[in-house]
């Protein structure tokens, strides 16, 4: 990423945008004179609102996962409780129907049929009215509990927001402060790694981030369309899709550069040593290549440099040594 005194490029969607530093400005851009633009949202709750809906990869929000964990030890610890109480009430049943004691018939019926037990409550008969309202409570303290595990889970599945929109958000809320009270340090210190995206660009792989990292800034909108979306306090759009067009073309030349030219080196290489090395060097060079440039999983890198190579080794095999190159007479 970039430091905060360059450019800093914030997306990566079909409109993407930069977030620029309010100390400098960039080398290629004429200075002209700053004049003050009306401003479409107040200041606080609505502007920060508008801009994390300007776009849903932006939607970037606390996780708030000490509080989270916090809450599910105290609805834990209050089940654990009220399993307690009504071991006890079960162990106190235990004993009467042990004892055959006057109502051990009763306690055997209540325990073993729910209409006599749910009768014996609406009728005010201490023992299961005081049952039942554990019962009651249990059932609704594990329904809390449970749909917090399940809300939780579901929220620690979510992905971090990419480093350029974390890097923007965060660099925005820093700069304009737009949030006064406990809000104002919404994203400062550890709160800075408590965030979650509710939504992340699918099939970023590293030379398309690489890209809008270093290229974003100087493709921003400079005339803008009817239908572009407005800049945010030094922060500018530009077209992903330019992005994507230099990423095609460039992986497509560097795939025929590594197989021609690795086939054009081995067919004019005459010994046998040297074509060896060639390959393995041709081999490591595409295998880091996939590595480095895609996000492909380490199966897909073996199995495309597997292929890669057993390319390159059918085509020495098909070449007599020296073949390529034939001396003058």
């Amino acid at each position: 990423m970039a430091t905060m005194y360059k450019p800093r490029i914030f997306r990566n969607f079909s409109s993407a945008f930069t977030l620029t530093s309010k100390s400098s400005e960039p080398a290629d851009v004429e200075s002209t004179p700053k004049t003050s633009k009306p401003k479409q949202h107040l200041q606080g709750f609505p502007s920060l609102s508008a801009l994390l809906a300007s776009d849903h990869d932006l939607q970037v929000f606390r996780r708030f996962d000490r509080l989270a964990s916090r809450n599910l030890l105290y609805l834990q610890a209050e089940i654990l409780d009220l399993e307690t109480r009504l071991d006890e009430l079960d162990a106190a049943d235990l004993e009467v129907a042990n004892a055959e004691e006057s109502e051990w018939m009763e306690v055997k019926l209540s325990a073993r049929c729910w209409e006599a037990f749910a009768e014996k409550a609406e009728n005010g008969e201490e023992r299961e009215v005081e049952r039942m309202k554990l019962v009651m409570l249990i059932r609704e303290r594990m329904a809390e509990y449970q749909d917090a595990l399940i809300r939780q889970s579901t929220l620690l599945n979510l992905d971090n927001p990419n480093p350029r929109v974390k890097s923007g958000i965060i660099g925005w809320f820093e700069q304009n402060r737009p949030l006064v009270g406990h809000g104002r340090n919404l994203f400062d210190g550890k709160s800075k790694n408590d965030i979650v995206a509710l939504r992340t660009s699918p099939d970023q792989d590293r030379l398309t981030m690489f890209l809008q990292n270093r290229l974003g800034y100087f493709l921003r909108n400079r005339k803008k369309a009817k239908d572009s979306p407005a800049d945010w306090d030094g922060m500018h759009y530009f077209h992903e899709t330019i992005i994507g067009r230099i990423v095609s073309f460039f992986s497509v030349f560097l795939a025929a550069l590594l197989l021609v030219g690795a086939i054009t080196s081995l067919y004019f290489v005459s010994s046998a040593s040297s074509r060896m090395m060639l390959l393995a060097v041709f081999t490591t060079i595409f295998a880091a290549s996939v590595g480095v440039l895609t996000n492909s999983r380490k199966v897909d890198i073996y199995a495309a440099t597997a292929a890669y190579a057993a390319v390159l080794v059918v085509f020495i095999g098909n070449v007599a040594p020296g073949a390529g190159v034939q001396p003058n007479t």
